[in-house]
């Protein structure tokens, strides 16, 4: 960060307000708490503006360093990777000015954008996460952002991947209770080992969430909001690690 903030000021220009530790507190303290920019400003007695630039200065360093960056879809394509888990989580953003339906959510009843994340079931590290509005299906978001399976590598999912097994037959899907078709014992067994074996990444959707930028209504431009979402998942890696 030191070095990102001499690089920036080498060719002369005003001086930081804040050492690059503070600049680092200051991001964490907005990413957890998520108060308004106005509250961190009277705080730290300088403008709305500075607060501004001093998160968005440090988002963008941060989300280059190794230490905080996902493995990337080569890990997922790799014959030697892990079983792995998808699931889907949502976040609340704000009513947008242009695309509205798209971006509404039914199950939420409000405008949401989806995180696909993609956990190894083994490490329990966050490989990929792929970004979509509230409206689509998870299936669909899967199938639009499908990259590949290696062949003896396991997905673990739930019903909202319903049909997976169609484009990667090593899927462990739960099976569908209906009036017509009623589930045997052995198939609520086999539900309830996936259940277990997939509480996991609920966990990590719980970890994720801690942070309330992506717990509570996200107020930030939409242009940003994939890249705190990676971030995070990449301090979920290096805590993990």
């Amino acid at each position: 960060m030191e070095k990102a903030c001499k690089k920036k000021h080498k060719k002369g220009g005003r001086k930081n307000k804040f050492s690059a530790y503070e600049m680092v507190i200051l991001f964490l303290l907005y990413v957890k708490n998520y108060n308004a920019m106005e509250d961190y400003a009277f705080g730290f007695q300088v403008s709305k503006s500075t607060i501004c630039t001093t998160i968005h200065f440090v988002l963008n360093i941060l989300i280059k360093n190794k230490n905080f960056t996902l493995f990337g879809s080569l890990c997922i394509k790799s014959d030697s990777s892990e079983d792995r888990q998808i699931d889907v989580t949502e976040v609340r953003i704000e009513r947008p000015k242009y695309h509205q339906k798209e971006k509404y959510s039914g199950k939420k009843k409000c405008h949401t954008m989806k995180i696909q994340i993609i956990r190894g079931a083994e490490t329990g590290f966050v490989y990929e996460i792929e970004i979509g509005p509230g409206a689509e299906h998870d299936f669909h978001l899967w199938k639009r952002t499908f990259k590949g399976t290696p062949k003896n590598v396991t997905n673990e999912v739930d019903l909202g991947y319903l049909g997976m097994d169609k484009y990667h037959q090593n899927s462990r899907i739960p099976h569908k209770n209906s009036k017509c078709h009623k589930l045997t014992e052995e198939e609520i067994k086999e539900n309830k080992e996936l259940a277990k074996d997939r509480i996991f990444i609920e966990h990590t959707n719980g970890w994720i969430k801690r942070f309330k930028i992506l717990s509570t209504k996200f107020r930030n431009h939409l242009s940003y909001f994939a890249k705190f979402a990676m971030l995070i998942c990449g301090f979920y890696n290096f805590d993990r690690a």
